[in-house]
């Protein structure tokens, strides 16, 4: 990775902040983003859910699925896409971890490394 896509990543937290979930939420710039850990890997996803604002980092999880405590939409968080609603999706954004720090990329511009 060069140094313009490194100026990117903004550290937001260390993996001991994670709860006992593998999730926290952080702020990116002027968003709130839920971290959510699968299978050992982070995800960074927007923390409203663009139905009606749930927040996504207090809904149940199955594998990659998380899903909205307000209504359970269900959300990919590796793709952002809803696999149940048409049309609906949640904001990604790359994430890395550097030792113990997390780092989300306040850009999409960012490919995740």
């Amino acid at each position: 990775m060069n140094g313009q896509e490194d100026e990117h990543f903004i550290p937001v937290a260390h993996l001991s902040d994670l709860d006992e979930r593998g999730r926290a939420v952080v702020r990116v710039g002027e968003e709130w983003v839920a971290l959510v850990q699968v299978d050992g890997r982070l995800h960074a996803v927007q923390q409203a859910c663009p139905h009606r604002g749930g927040p996504m980092s207090e809904g149940d999880q199955d594998g990659c699925l998380l899903y909205c405590p307000l209504h359970a939409w269900a959300f990919d968080v590796r793709t952002g896409i809803s696999p149940t609603i048409p049309g609906a999706r949640v904001r990604i954004y790359p994430v890395r971890v550097i030792g113990d720090e997390i780092q989300v990329a306040a850009s999409d511009r960012v490919p995740v490394p």
